[in-house]
């Protein structure tokens, strides 16, 4: 399987935490901060009741999401680094992985809205 085949099923995995969640939870989710941040308390409400396959699962999936939901908002690309864990890359010094930061959010509370909202700084402050 090539790159651009494996991002697109990337994006194909975004797109099926939206519609299964939407019709689950009677939401409509789609890419933007107001959905990022209602991920966040979903996890935030159901991860005492996940075990570690859950947990896999969901990192791989809320992974896509989180990462598309990037994309969307303040661009970037999805690159396979080392160790073929996809990134985001925004330019050669500022990447972000969004499966790492899921997977910490499942296993510890991050604030994964606070993440995200401050993206944008965190990728200023390094260009400076």
């Amino acid at each position: 399987m090539n790159r651009v085949a494996e991002s697109t099923e990337l994006r194909e995995n975004a797109q099926l935490v939206i519609e299964v969640l939407s019709e689950k939870e009677d939401i409509q989710l789609d890419f933007s901060a107001d959905s990022v941040s209602w991920l966040d308390t979903y996890i935030e409400e159901h991860r005492a009741q996940l075990n570690e396959r859950d947990k896999s699962l969901l990192q791989e999936k809320f992974g896509a999401f989180f990462g598309e939901s990037i994309r969307h908002n303040y661009g970037g690309r999805w690159v396979k680094g080392s160790g073929d864990r996809w990134m985001i890359v925004f330019d050669e010094d500022h990447h972000m992985s969004p499966f790492e930061i899921i997977g910490e959010h499942l296993d510890h509370h991050i604030e994964l809205t606070e993440v995200f909202e401050h993206l944008p700084d965190h990728i200023q402050a390094r260009q400076n």
